[in-house]
Formats: C-alpha cells, sequence, structure tokens
C-alpha cells in the first residue's frame, strides 16, 4: 500500500482530499496534552495524513449547525477508514495534530481573521481528520510538497483588505488583530451553561457561523437546507422537552451533554418565540 491507494480509500470513505505531511515537531504544549505536538515519541511514524472533509452549510436562518454534523459523521469515516487500513496491516495512529498550524505550514490552506483556516476549492466550510502512519515491508508512505495556488477570484482576496466578518460578528471578537477568542461567544459554549449575553446573541445550536456566512472566501460554496430528519430533530419544541437524543446522535454526545440543546432551545424560544 503507499500513498495513491490511501487516497482512494479516503476518498471512497467520503472525504474531498488526502495530504501527506512529515509527522508533526511543534513544541509541546502542556494545555493540549490530547494533541500530539511533537511525534518524537512515535519514531515508526513516517508521514501524517491530514484528510478533509467538504461540506455544505445550511442558509443563515438555519438554527442547525452543519459544521457539528459533518464533524461527527467525519469522525466516524475517519475511524472506518483506519480500521480498513489496519485490517490490511498498515501502523497507525488516529490522533489530533496541530492541524491549523501545519496545513498552513505546508502550503495546504491560508489563514483567515476569525482564527480559521481557508482551503482552495472549500473554503472555510472542512472538517479535518488526522492520523499518523508507519511504512512497512508491505506499505511505504512518503510526505509530499505541496503549494496550492489561490486560483478562485474570490479565494485571492486579502483579509487586509476585507472586513467583512470584523462587521459582523455579534461579539465584537474579530479585528484587524485577529480573533480574541475571550470576547468569541464559542469560548463559553463547551459546558451546558452559557452567560446570558451568549445566549442574548446565538443563532444556531452549539456555535456561531456568522464570521463564516459571510466570509468572501466562502461565496462558492452553495447552502443547502437540511434534510427532513436533521431539522426533526432539532425542532425547537421537541429539545426543549429534552427529547434530544436524536439531535444528539447527529451531532456527537461529546458536546451536548448536561442538557445542553434543551437549553438552548429554551433559550431560543423565549427569545425569539
Amino acid at each position: 500500500m503507499n500513498n495513491s491507494h490511501i487516497k482512494k480509500l479516503a476518498s471512497e470513505s467520503g472525504f474531498k482530499a488526502a495530504y501527506f505531511l512529515p509527522p508533526p515537531d511543534y513544541a509541546s504544549h502542556n494545555d493540549e496534552p490530547h494533541i500530539i505536538w511533537n511525534a518524537a515519541e512515535y519514531p515508526w511514524a513516517d508521514v501524517t495524513l491530514l484528510l478533509i472533509w467538504a461540506y455544505s452549510p445550511y442558509p443563515p436562518d438555519v438554527r442547525i449547525p452543519s459544521y457539528y454534523i459533518n464533524s461527527n459523521a467525519s469522525y466516524h469515516a475517519s475511524v472506518a477508514l483506519a480500521r480498513r487500513l489496519e485490517a490490511e496491516g498498515v501502523k497507525l495512529l488516529r490522533c489530533e495534530v496541530p492541524i491549523k498550524q501545519m496545513a498552513l505550514r505546508y502550503g495546504i490552506a491560508s489563514p483567515c481573521r476569525n482564527s480559521l483556516v481557508a482551503v482552495p476549492g472549500f473554503g472555510t466550510r472542512v472538517v479535518f481528520q488526522s492520523m499518523l502512519l508507519g511504512g512497512s515491508e508491505n506499505h511505504s508512505f512518503a510526505a509530499e510538497s505541496y503549494n496550492i495556488e489561490d486560483r478562485s477570484e474570490n479565494l485571492r482576496l486579502s483579509c487586509n483588505s476585507c472586513r467583512a466578518c470584523i462587521n459582523a460578528c455579534p461579539a465584537h471578537a474579530i479585528s484587524e488583530n485577529g480573533l480574541d477568542v475571550k470576547k468569541c461567544m464559542r469560548f463559553y459554549m463547551d459546558g451546558a451553561d452559557y452567560p446570558d449575553w451568549v445566549y442574548d446573541i446565538q443563532r444556531t445550536h452549539m456555535g456561531c457561523e456568522v464570521c463564516q456566512q459571510v466570509c468572501p472566501r466562502n461565496a462558492g460554496v452553495k447552502a443547502v437546507m437540511p434534510p427532513e430528519d436533521i431539522s426533526r430533530a432539532f425542532d425547537l419544541e421537541t429539545l426543549s422537552k429534552g427529547i434530544t437524543k436524536p439531535a444528539r446522535l447527529l451531532v456527537g454526545k461529546n458536546f451536548t451533554g448536561n442538557g445542553k440543546l434543551a437549553k438552548e432551545a429554551e433559550h431560543f424560544l423565549k427569545r425569539d418565540g
């Protein structure tokens, strides 16, 4: 098995692109121990496989976050792909690496003011999955070089000449200097209880997509309506009654515990009727 074979399997699993980068070699960050910043303790690792799952957003007036649904789908797709590779004898480790830093460093993406990165052809509407791969007598993997030329006129627009996200951010968390993470509502949404000001300006469940909705780099990514089963699972009246299991299965349970979705639904209903 080699790079080409992996790319084919990744495509069959639903990923739009697969990049082969060197193993991470950054200084470790003790405050993020779940991320492998430096692969020195995995000397068998030959490459970092960076997988891109592209998705379509839902219209701005839809409260359901397309990102989280696709994040959950991409997670399960990466697990299935890893099992398939392991069954063929590939040594690997499914893990988190400093994805944004590596995507920028190796020419896969460009930075945005809102701290996200944009991938040509997909904008910021992507989910990354990653794993370390090791070669053997039957499998050989090698890092590849990338310098993706930005051919899209929309993607050529520099953040330096654009204020769309600055003007649109409901929390005023974005400036010419980038994102002030402690002003961003997403910073406060890992738990189930948010500050009142977050509930006051929140538009979508579990996060905020306003800066992505206005970003010119996403102009070519068309919105789609959510399927009926997703709309039904996120019905506000249903969620407010504590019937959240269908929605939690769609977006993953790790981020939706302690009545998170029900509390959001209650606030949406109270605020917007």
